[in-house]
C-alpha cells in the first residue's frame, strides 16, 4: 500500500468510515507482521553466522 492510499484510508477512518478504519487496521497488522518476519529471519541468520564462527 502506498503512502497516499494509507493517508486516504486514515482520513476516511477519522471521518467515521468504519470500512476504511478496518482496512487501515488490517494493512497495519500485515505490515507489522511482515516486519517481524524480517526481524526473525535476521536474528536467525545472525545466530547461524555466530555458530559457524565459533
Amino acid at each position: 500500500m502506498t503512502d497516499s492510499k494509507i493517508t486516504e484510508l486514515l482520513a476516511r477512518a477519522a471521518s467515521g468510515d468504519a470500512q476504511a478504519a478496518a482496512a487501515f487496521t488490517r494493512g497495519r497488522a500485515l505490515r507489522l507482521h511482515a516486519a517481524e518476519l524480517v526481524s526473525a529471519s535476521g536474528r536467525t541468520a545472525a545466530l547461524r553466522m555466530l555458530r559457524e564462527a565459533s
